[in-house]
């Protein structure tokens, strides 16, 4: 009777050995599906891969890493290079709680800090601060948090390499000491009237963070003071805050008031031909600062300020 216990615990010994390497052999060892990245807001378990994304303003930088947006609060328009991947059906009507947990998304992508604790319950919320955030560590930033650091790499090389040639040329003797502003005219009166002068919008990144070309001194000045990059100036005054070159953005539907001054005329850059007039269909172009934007602007922007006078 003893033997025969014996033989049978060593079979079943046996068979708890042969089950257990099986099992190892064909499970293999257990990944998880989520990593821990570090982020303003502390250390962040997100999806390596994630399936739902819902984004805000760095839409561009979502789309063109080929993410999939269940829903996002931003404004598209045709000349954005990602336009196409706009998808009308995740359009949200508010960056609200009901609405991003009406899309069950895995991941939530914004700039706004308070959005961390206001959405923590509903998905992972990976912030990323406007200030102190360049174009590219942003993308970057974003590209490893979701699996996706080739395809921002690619875009990243692209872009420093079309902005290296571009570089060269507008620092030859040419621009030497030029100065640049961004301009639009908002109209004599209204809530929002004068001159809009940008240094971050309406290109005013790439121009000036990226290309590195100088607004002018008095600009400098008023920026400094005030401590904010964009504003407008009266008609009055405004001329006073022209540069050598200009690029000047037109509003839909709308002519300049403000070009059929005489002060318009008497502007130098005006006079000699230093203006690049932008067609309002290209807001959108000029709209946001991720790297696929920034890259499209740079053709644009290049071109016109080639074909304005000497």
């Amino acid at each position: 009777m003893k033997k025969h216990v014996s033989i049978f615990c060593v079979l079943c010994l046996l068979l708890f050995v042969l089950t257990g390497c099986g099992g190892s052999a064909v499970e293999g060892p257990e990944t998880s599906d989520m990593h821990t990245i570090s982020t303003v807001m502390g250390d962040l378990e997100v999806p390596k891969e994630p399936q739902r994304v819902v984004v805000n303003w760095y839409i561009g930088d979502v789309l063109s890493l080929d993410l999939n947006v269940v829903g996002y609060s931003a404004w598209e328009q045709e000349t954005m290079p990602f336009y196409e991947k706009f998808s009308s059906a995740a359009k949200m009507k508010s960056w609200a709680a009901e609405d991003i947990m009406a899309v069950e998304p895995d991941l939530i992508i914004t700039y706004q800090a308070e959005d961390f604790e206001k959405f923590g319950k509903i998905a992972p919320v990976l912030v990323i601060p406007e200030e102190g955030v360049s174009s590219i560590e942003r993308l970057q930033i974003i590209g490893e948090a979701t699996g996706k650091e080739k395809e921002a790499e690619a875009l990243i090389a692209n872009f420093e390499e079309k902005l290296a040639a571009a570089k060269a040329e507008l620092n030859g003797e040419k621009y030497q000491g030029k100065t640049f502003s961004i301009m639009e005219d908002w109209g004599p009166s209204g809530d929002w009237n004068g001159i809009a002068y940008e240094t971050g919008s309406r290109g005013g990144t790439l121009v000036y963070n990226y290309l590195g070309l100088k607004k002018p001194a008095k600009l400098e000045s008023l920026i400094a003071e005030s401590g904010n990059g964009r504003g407008t100036l009266s008609y009055e005054v405004a001329h006073e805050y022209f540069g050598d070159y200009i690029l000047w953005f037109q509003q839909e539907g709308k002519e300049s008031e403000y070009a059929k001054t005489d002060i318009w005329k008497s502007i130098p850059a005006v006079a000699e031909g230093r203006i690049a007039e932008i067609p309002a269909i290209y807001q959108g172009l000029f709209y946001y600062s991720d790297v696929a934007s920034l890259t499209a602007q740079l053709d644009y922007t290049v071109s016109a300020i080639k074909s304005m006078s000497e």
